[in-house]
């Protein structure tokens, strides 16, 4: 029968639990620190002594010998005290509820797949707490009363199982590709499309490319947390996991290949069709061969919380190694709105200020100079209230509120000097319905493009591409062709090339 590990240690028979800030195993009992190597060869020389496996067991799994395809999801009994433990169908390690002993459930991985190895985790559970203030206060418009009223449960750090893929592609494509460059400036600025038919054939080779095997597991946030840096894997032990949570796959090889065939299809298009020269490009038709030379299973470390605020619930994980988070967070609108309107109504009432004193001058070309004054006085605040107003002028409670105040009173200033002017566009409203369309227009264009930004930093998606993991060396394009389509000039920057669909998959909207 098989035995779970219980991390003993071995100079008081204490439970060793490991240290994620040491990176050893610590004794709960006389502090003795091992590291897992360490630990690892003490055990080895105990059981070529003849040192029973009772000594480092920590539970009996209560399933039927006798049925070859006993169900994961089966109960334990702890060997130090006899208490039940059911750590459900995928948890590998566990926590006795009676003696508090630290169990991983050994017989798990070795009735799937010994894992090839492990990258530990280096970052601990303050580094992840103080990374998730850090995160909510940086990222645009959270309600200070998310950061300071938000609940926390089930902080963990998980050793989630991953099947890393060596994958070789190789094939032909035929595409288009398309280059936009701005001709002119102001009103009669436009764009020039250059767009060209493609022909390429290579190959490719990618390494490492990872995929969670477990379907508790959201793929989004696994994805969003990469890359994992294998190149700091220790070789696999048990002694990592006492003390910390992992889990075992429940979906094989087999079945998430399928996702890793999609993120090096779409990588590849985009080597074939040398994607970083132009401004788009489409794959019309592909013809590849695609095939894994390698497969490896290993535990990748990822920390996860939930967090309930307003009856609302919300996530935040984080790479164990590398730090890199992943989060969905509340956008307060109140703030975000207040930041558009307040921005803006101080740029209008600048505009007519100035608007005022061009035309006061008078002059034959008082007009355009107005004009040129509010075109480059429209792009300064939408710059403003990208790297300004949205970033720190109203990132919290109590700057959103002085900066809308000195704003409105800068504004009332401009006002009362605009009521002073006596220039008869003023008098019959010309000039201020063109400054009111220019308020209207400033705030819906720097909104639409500030809720986009928004939703793109708060979005977990699906990795389309798997660009982290090329093997540059293995690069090689036989051949690429290309020739002139068409150019076509067109007050819009869209390109001409691309459905409406993939239009708005590039910008972003979902």
């Amino acid at each position: 029968m098989n035995y779970s590990d219980h991390a003993r240690c071995p100079s008081c028979s204490g439970n060793m639990i490991f240290s994620i800030g040491a990176q050893k195993l610590v004794c709960e009992s006389c502090s003795r620190m091992l590291s897992p190597d360490e630990y690892e060869l003490i055990i080895a020389e105990k059981k070529k002594k003849g040192v029973s496996d009772e000594a480092v067991s920590g539970a009996k799994p209560n399933v039927d010998e006798s049925d070859e395809f006993a169900s994961l999801n089966r109960s334990y009994t702890c060997t130090s005290c006899g208490g039940e433990i059911n750590p459900g169908a995928l948890g590998a390690t566990d926590f006795c509820p009676f003696c508090g002993n630290a169990i991983v459930f050994t017989d798990k991985f070795r009735d799937q797949r010994m894992p090839d190895f492990i990258l530990p985790f280096i970052r601990e559970k303050s580094y992840f707490i103080a990374n998730f203030k850090k995160r909510a206060r940086t990222k645009f418009f959270v309600p200070d009363s998310f950061i300071r009223e938000a609940v926390q449960e089930n902080v963990k750090a998980t050793y989630v199982p991953f099947w890393l893929y060596d994958v070789k592609i190789s094939g032909e494509a035929d595409y288009k590709a398309e280059k936009v460059e701005r001709r002119g400036s102001g009103k009669y600025s436009s764009y020039e499309h250059t767009v060209y038919q493609g022909h390429a054939v290579g190959s490719q080779k990618y390494i490492n490319v990872p995929q969670d095997g477990s379907s508790d597991v959201d793929d989004r946030i696994s994805q969003a947390l990469e890359p994992y840096p294998t190149e700091a894997a220790q070789p696999f032990s048990f002694a990592w996991l006492s003390g910390l949570n992992a889990i075992i796959y429940n979906m094989d090889s087999q079945d998430s290949y399928v996702s890793i065939r999609r993120r090096v299809t779409t990588s590849f298009d985009s080597f074939l069709s040398n994607a970083k020269k132009y401004d788009y490009t489409m794959v019309e038709r592909r013809d590849y061969r695609m095939e894994p030379v390698k497969v490896s299973y290993a535990l990748f470390p990822i920390w996860t919380m939930d967090l309930l605020w307003r009856n609302r619930k919300f996530r935040f994980a984080m790479n164990g190694q590398t730090g890199r988070s992943a989060e969905e967070f509340p956008v307060s609108w109140t703030k975000f709105y207040t930041c558009q309107l307040a921005t803006w109504f101080l740029s209008s009432c600048l505009g007519m200020w100035l608007a005022l004193g061009i035309l006061a001058g008078g002059g034959s070309n008082s007009g355009r100079a107005v004009g040129d004054s509010l075109l480059f006085l429209f792009v300064g605040t939408a710059a403003f209230v990208r790297y300004v107003s949205v970033k720190y002028l109203f990132a919290r409670n109590i700057t959103a509120a002085l900066s809308a105040m000195v704003m409105l009173a800068c504004a009332a200033y401009f006002i009362s000097e605009v009521a002073e002017g006596t220039h008869d566009s003023f008098r019959d409203g010309f000039t201020f319905v063109i400054l009111l369309g220019f308020f209207i227009a400033g705030v819906i264009s720097t909104s639409l493009w500030t809720i986009r930004i928004i939703r793109k930093d708060n979005a977990m998606e699906l990795r389309r591409e798997s660009n982290d993991y090329v093997s540059v060396p293995d690069d090689v394009v036989s051949s690429r062709n290309h020739k002139l389509l068409y150019r076509k000039s067109n007050k819009s920057r869209d390109s001409l090339i691309l459905s409406e669909a993939e239009k708005k998959k590039k910008r972003g909207w979902f």
